[in-house]
């Protein structure tokens, strides 16, 4: 065999270790991008993370800084005794809300509703288009709705400020127990 023969067989053994290093390069990143997104996801009720909810609300606060525009945070919460029903209604939410609102599981007996380019007015008006779901699914429940940048201007703010509202209104609304119709609310 000449040189010249050696060395076409040599160029395609390469090209086809190329080809499959690419096909297991491609495989690794798509398998890489399915584990991320399952990051972002509560196994057990399909709804994105609070720790996500964390993550994309500094973004928005970010973008929202460089692009002057408005973002509200709208916390659901659930009586005790309703807590159930909390996934089954975040599911209904994700399939009514605009594409680029997102709904998050909270931790503490709700769901939280990132409401992009959304001042106040606009998350009022969100909850009474949402209100007869909400009362379907969970009677005697209560939200609040935080704004940026009316309440808080930085990300951390604006989780605390959140949080601690979400907090009271999950306080009130276990104080008063199953006897209060719904709404009790904090904005």
């Amino acid at each position: 065999m000449d040189d010249i023969a050696k060395l076409k067989l040599a160029i395609e053994d390469l090209q086809t270790r190329l080809r499959e290093e690419i096909q297991l390069r491609t495989e690794l990143e798509r398998r890489c991008a399915l584990l991320e997104k399952l990051a972002h996801r509560d196994p057990s009720t399909g709804l994105r993370t609070e720790s996500y909810l964390r993550a994309r609300v500094r973004e928005e606060i970010q973008r929202s800084i460089r692009y002057p525009s408005a973002a509200s945070l709208v916390t659901i919460c659930a009586p005790e005794e309703r807590i159930k029903v909390v996934p089954n209604l975040g599911a209904r939410l994700t399939e009514e809300l605009r594409e680029s609102d997102q709904v998050f599981n909270l931790s503490r007996q709700g769901l939280a509703i990132l409401l992009v380019e959304t001042p106040g007015e606009g998350a009022q008006r969100v909850i009474e288009r949402i209100s007869a779901d909400l009362e379907q699914f969970i009677a005697g429940y209560g939200y609040s709705v935080t704004t940026f940048p009316v309440d808080a201007n930085l990300a951390d703010d604006f989780m605390r400020i959140a949080m601690e509202r979400h907090d009271s209104v999950v306080d009130r609304i276990n104080a008063q127990g199953n006897g209060g119709r719904a709404a009790a609310s904090l904005h």
